[in-house]
């Protein structure tokens, strides 16, 4: 098994359960890719999230939406197809074509218990603390 390496982890959780925007902003400096997991816990509702997007911009003032990444017009939010159980849905970006920062923005569609997170790989330099890598805690064997 081949561990993933060079990586840095970021999240977003809400403080309640509700409709409000979940927002995630990353800093990619120093990373070639990320990749953002949006899940969403299980509910009766069959709608994903009323948006899902990603933005981009050189300094956390002022974005713009990144091109094909932006649900509802870029791409089609999936529907939930088992209600009992977490669903997620997954967008990878290159960030090398990206500017420095991406905001990501899930908007749940109904009250709901919605939590994003990022992956960051491909780094200039691997980790070597678990501030580092972006956790509380690292276990390594």
């Amino acid at each position: 098994m081949i561990h993933s390496q060079m990586e840095k982890i970021v999240g977003a959780v809400p403080t309640s359960v509700g409709t409000s925007d979940v927002v995630l902003t990353i800093d990619t400096i120093d990373y070639d890719y990320v990749s953002v997991t949006a899940l969403r816990a299980s509910n009766a509702s069959t709608v994903f999230a009323s948006a899902l997007k990603i933005e981009e911009s050189d300094t956390t003032v002022s974005y713009s939406a990144v091109p094909g990444f932006t649900g509802g017009t870029d791409f089609t939010i999936p529907a939930v197809t088992d209600t009992s159980s977490v669903s997620i849905v997954k967008l990878d970006v290159d960030t090398k074509a990206r500017k420095r920062y991406l905001r990501v923005t899930a908007t749940p569609a109904v009250s709901v218990n919605t939590v994003v997170s990022a992956r960051l790989s491909r780094g200039v330099n691997a980790p070597s603390t678990a501030s580092e890598a972006g956790v509380i805690g690292w276990v390594k064997g």
